[in-house]
């Protein structure tokens, strides 16, 4: 689908939106159809965000500078996990 218009024709940037949408999308699909299997990872993400690390200094700047912290990676985790599964999907419709 991100690929059905020439890519000279789109930028790049809007070519790693879509497939990053469309792969949550598509990710999104699948953990409702596996419910059981989604939660306790979803479960277990979530835990992920709101852990400090040990050498974390426990002023309120210092934790909300580590939970910030984790915000981002993860995001970043996401981004690229997503973009990958549109890059897959796109794949898959070509053929």
């Amino acid at each position: 689908m991100a690929d059905e218009v020439d890519r000279k024709y789109l930028p790049e940037a809007v070519q790693t939106a879509f497939a990053v949408s469309l792969g949550a999308a598509f990710t999104g699909f699948n953990a409702m159809i596996t419910p059981m299997e989604s939660v306790p990872k979803f479960i277990n993400e979530a835990k992920s965000l709101i852990e400090l690390p040990e050498d974390c200094e426990r002023s309120p700047q210092g934790i909300a500078e580590a939970l910030a912290g984790n915000v981002m990676s993860k995001g970043a985790e996401l981004m690229a996990t997503f973009k990958v599964a549109g890059e897959k999907f796109t794949e898959e419709t070509k053929r």
